[in-house]
């Protein structure tokens, strides 16, 4: 996987889970549009937060593994 893709994905995931905890109603929307493919209202409404921290975490291993491959020493 190319550092420029976990880049990507690192910050991809931080902005969902800031979405999680901070925008909820924004998620909500995503969610409406997205129900049957990827979630359901029970785990927004229920653990929006275990979500939140998830993609948070996500993101920091992501972002961390990007960075590393970026300035790696030859």
């Amino acid at each position: 996987m190319s550092h420029w893709v976990k880049v990507a994905f690192g910050v991809v995931f931080f902005l969902l889970g800031l979405g999680y905890l901070y925008r909820p109603t924004i998620i909500e929307r995503i969610n409406s549009f997205l129900r049957e493919v990827v979630l359901n209202d029970a785990h927004i409404a229920l653990e929006r937060r275990k979500w939140g921290v998830f993609f948070l975490l996500l993101s920091v291993l992501f972002l961390y593994m990007g960075y590393t491959a970026l300035y790696r020493l030859p």
